[in-house]
């Protein structure tokens, strides 16, 4: 079976009635598109999906691994108020064209399953709650199917060899970099301080990711020998100084983190180092301390300023946990931590969240998946953080120095999926989550790949051994030497 792109590329339309034809068609849905803009009937987003719907359906059929590619460059003020079924189906249209090119693999091997289990519970514990929290429980249900999707994705285009790490991680520091270029335009904020900036929040944790990925590949580059890239040095710099000024101690967990393994595959003091120079900032800087430990002259034993320490968290997971517990084991179900206003949880008539949003996240997505899912959905989430490490794990104590490289570069992104999900609400910031999962559908499928090529070598030696010709022994006589 010949592949679609094989076909497609060697279609030759002569110049005739059928290329005036599909121009015309073309600037004919073009202008429609634009008059239906100007006209008022459709917004700014409507328009951009109609244009380039079709372009990233083709793009997905004809290149299904560029879909990823394409989905991790784009900032999240552009990639963010796309519909999440639009985005669903650009996925499916990808999977369909692995369809086409014949090779698409769903096995076990994918690391999806935990997921699908996730989407399955959901789908059959659904709460009887109000209709803002049911809205928002099948939003948050949408995304991890369209995670689900994006990880497969980038599952077989590893495990087909049509994607290479390294171009997944320019596109990914592209778009944080296109990120960080209109943050200050779409923040409605200054730098009025150092504490407060347009970076402050959640950017943070797409500069530590920024930040580790080009770290690591300088790092690792420096230590074999390899030429190090000055644009690496210049973007680990300068997404170091937006996660100091991010003000996000999530991120700056997952930064130290990010220096402690360098440190132990490279075998340098680096970070030891760098967490002597924190330790002086906090100690130096007020407003840095403050943000770390928030109270002083306090017993720090006491849950009023645990409280306070975790902002607020504490107070939060206590609850949650409770709520949790009294409906073990399968949990109080889908979309009831969405019912949840700051009355029930801490007893005062609060919106905690811009916009006015009334919901309480509940910070922990793990425990998040307790309170709604019971231990099964708890578990499923720890599976796949498991069998993710796993792998990750095992490929970084692969023989081969290449494999070692593609994996230890996709970690940085890992991690701070893995702090968010600890500390903040990872299912709900979609421009961390996609990438993250993206990062993992790659890892699963070096994985798989890895050990495809290691189980095929050594049949496919025996077979050329079997194949050689043998060359008959032929006796001579002394007078034919």
């Amino acid at each position: 079976m010949m592949p679609l792109r094989e076909r497609a590329a060697r279609v030759r339309v002569t110049q005739g009635i059928q290329v005036t034809l599909v121009e015309a068609l073309v600037v004919t849905y073009g202008v429609g598109v634009v008059a239906l803009f100007v006209s008022g009937r459709i917004d700014a987003l409507q328009a951009g999906i109609l244009l380039g719907g079709p372009v990233m359906l083709a793009l997905a059929l004809l290149r299904p691994e560029w879909t990823i590619l394409v989905m991790v460059a784009l900032p999240p003020s552009i990639a963010s108020p796309i519909p999440t079924r639009v985005l669903i189906v650009f996925m499916v249209a990808a999977l369909f064209g692995f369809v086409l090119q014949g090779g698409l693999h769903l096995s076990s091997r994918t690391g999806i399953y935990p997921l699908v289990g996730i989407i399955a519970l959901a789908f059959a514990m659904k709460a009887t709650v109000s209709a803002e929290a049911t809205a928002a429980a099948d939003e948050t249900l949408k995304s991890i199917i369209y995670y689900t999707f994006v990880m497969l994705v980038a599952f077989n285009a590893m495990a087909n060899g049509r994607i290479r790490i390294d171009s997944f991680l320019n596109a990914l520091l592209l778009g944080i970099v296109v990120s960080a270029v209109l943050q200050p335009f779409v923040v409605h904020s200054s730098f009025e301080s150092i504490n407060f900036t347009p970076f402050r929040g959640k950017f943070a944790y797409l500069a530590a990711m920024g930040f580790g990925v080009a770290y690591v590949r300088l790092s690792l580059n420096r230590s074999k020998a390899r030429r190090p890239s000055r644009l690496d040095a210049f973007l680990a710099l300068a997404f170091l100084c937006l996660t100091f000024i991010g003000f996000s101690r999530a991120a700056w967990i997952a930064t130290l983190w990010t220096f402690a393994l360098v440190s132990r595959w490279t075998r340098r003091k680096t970070f030891w180092l760098v967490a002597s120079l924190s330790l002086v900032i906090v100690f130096t800087v007020p407003i840095v301390a403050e943000r770390i430990v928030p109270v002083s002259g306090a017993d720090v034993g006491t849950e009023a300023t645990l409280d306070q320490v975790t902002s607020g968290r504490w107070e939060l997971w206590a609850d949650l946990w409770d709520r949790g517990v009294e409906a073990l084991p399968m949990g109080q179900g889908w979309g009831y931590v969405w019912s949840l206003t700051p009355s029930d949880i801490f007893g005062v008539e609060e919106v905690f969240n811009e916009g006015g949003n009334p919901l309480v996240y509940p910070h922990n997505d793990f425990l998040f998946l307790f309170v709604e899912l019971g231990i099964v959905g708890f578990g499923l989430l720890a599976l796949f953080w498991l069998s993710l490490l796993q792998r990750v794990r095992r490929l970084t104590r692969s023989p081969r120095e290449p494999i070692r490289y593609n994996v230890r570069v996709l970690v940085p992104v890992l991690i701070v999926m893995l702090v968010v999900q600890m500390f903040d609400n990872g299912f709900a910031i979609g421009f961390v989550a996609d990438k993250f999962f993206a990062a993992a559908g790659l890892v699963f499928g070096l994985y798989y790949s890895t050990r495809e090529n290691a189980r095929v070598g050594p049949h496919m030696a025996r077979a050329a051994l079997r194949s050689k010709p043998q060359i008959p022994a032929t006796r001579l006589n002394v007078g034919e030497r």
